[in-house]
């Protein structure tokens, strides 16, 4: 097994996944499915090799077909519905109650508090079972669902009931998401990780839309105490979801020095963290990849995560219809990229494909700061959306891909970080805007990730080359 991790679970899926944890997989077949296979030696009694027949590329749900993928995709997307539904709903709440769109952002904000933990948290997704791990989260969100809904049912919620329990589910938040993308890689072959990732963002992009949706309907039609019902039915069937998966189940030494996988004291801690780290220094494309997961946080995302409102109302006077379409028209874009490359059958260099798509994002940011017309705007829009769809899937897959399963957890954790680029995007964009306009935001956000994205293909080579190694 690939970094001495060791699988264990139900009668035949223990080896499946062990075949399809290893790199390079793809000559596998997924279980349940009759595959034809051409069998060819050479004179020299080399090993056999497998070719797999062809089949239909359109198919953006092929990954579920491997391993135990289809219930870790499924404990995800169920999860992703009750918390858009969640986020919406506690908006709604808490304006109608205060009447204070400060305090309305702020309930969206303490959702990114486990952020700080990201590292941490990857160093015990690779020391501990995942699929216990994944059960227990599921399982603090369920619990504190409840408790929520329990409170509403007795006419008892007040609004820092609403604050604490949003700030405690933000704890495992993050840890969920390192979770899932190991769990992925875990189950997914390395060639076909870019359509479980495509799957993953189009199930993300779907709950924001529909999720949101139906909350707030649920809630305007049936009252807050139905909408919290439906929410914690939701958590409820993702962690039921979750109980069906795999275990893993990590063997000592497996990356982890001096090491006793089951220890989490200080020294141990330290020592992991600090291994983590040094793998990632050394290996010639982690370094990039994780510098990119920062900055499109920082340049890209900022226009769809808060600074849309002003875009749309200081260029073109629209209210919360108009903007909200804009909104859509970009999170189109991102959905359709998402799917388009997971729907590939093989994608050669996903580092590679992000350095493009990341050129091309930005270019298009500084087309979006030109003089537009509102229907030439919306659809330079929905093709940056695009671009940035691709880009992000293919920023992950070539995480997952450079970080043997041995030091995945805290490869993800770190790139967690980036996250924080987010938040200091949002600030310089608002600043910008406010001193010079929205339309130097568009264009100066657009310039440094151009330039950025530029400097990076210098600094790390490998990106553009395809290199996919391990640490050099």
């Amino acid at each position: 097994m690939t970094g001495g991790v060791k699988m264990a679970g139900r009668s035949g899926s223990a080896g499946r996944l062990k075949r399809f944890n290893q790199v390079g997989s793809d000559n596998h077949p997924p279980p349940g499915r009759a595959k034809i296979f051409a069998m060819s030696e050479s004179a020299s009694g080399a090993e056999p090799s497998m070719t797999q027949a062809p089949e239909s590329s359109f198919n953006p749900f092929r990954a579920l077909r491997y391993g135990d993928y289809r219930f870790v995709w499924s404990s995800e997307t169920l999860n992703l519905w009750a918390s858009e539904m969640e986020t919406i709903v506690l908006a709604i709440f808490v304006l109608r109650d205060t009447g204070s769109p400060l305090l309305v952002g702020l309930i969206g904000a303490l959702k990114f508090g486990g952020t700080l933990l990201g590292p941490f948290y990857g160093l015990m997704v690779d020391r501990f079972d995942r699929k216990r791990l994944q059960v227990g989260v599921r399982v603090i969100g369920l619990s504190l669902a409840l408790v929520l809904t329990s409170l509403i049912v007795a006419d008892r919620l007040v609004l820092w009931h609403a604050y604490v329990i949003v700030s405690a589910g933000s704890m495992v938040r993050m840890l969920d998401i390192v979770l899932v993308q190991a769990l992925t890689a875990d189950a997914v072959p390395a060639g076909s990780l870019h359509g479980a990732i495509g799957l993953s963002r189009f199930s993300l992009d779907g709950a924001r839309v529909a999720g949101s949706l139906a909350g707030g309907v649920i809630f305007e039609v049936l009252g807050l105490d139905w909408a919290y019902a439906m929410i914690t039915v939701l958590y409820l069937l993702a962690t039921l979801a979750s109980m069906k998966i795999d275990r893993r189940e990590v063997t000592v030494g497996a990356g982890l020095e001096g090491g006793h996988p089951g220890g989490l004291g200080v020294p141990e801690i330290r020592a992991g963290l600090a291994e983590g780290l040094r793998h990632v220094l050394r290996s010639k494309v982690l370094p990039g990849l994780i510098f990119f997961s920062f900055l499109i946080e920082f340049s890209a995302f900022p226009i769809v995560n808060g600074l849309m409102t002003v875009i749309g109302d200081e260029l073109y006077g629209l209210g919360g219809a108009g903007i909200g379409l804009l909104a859509a028209a970009a999170s189109g874009g991102a959905l359709s990229g998402a799917l388009a490359l997971g729907v590939k059958r093989n994608i050669g260099s996903p580092a590679r494909v992000m350095v493009l798509g990341s050129a091309t994002w930005h270019v298009l940011m500084l087309v979006l700061a030109l003089s537009l017309p509102l229907w030439g705007f919306s659809l330079v829009l929905f093709a940056w959306g695009f671009c940035g769809g691709m880009t992000f899937v293919a920023m992950v897959v070539g995480l997952l891909r450079a970080a043997p399963a041995e030091y995945r957890g805290r490869v993800m954790g770190i790139r967690t970080l980036g996250i924080y680029g987010l938040p200091i995007g949002l600030l310089v964009g608002g600043w910008i805007a406010e001193e010079v306009g929205a339309r130097a935001m568009i264009g100066v956000l657009g310039g440094i990730g151009l330039v950025a994205t530029l400097v990076a293909a210098a600094m790390w080579p490998a990106l553009l080359q395809g290199s996919e190694d391990q640490p050099s």
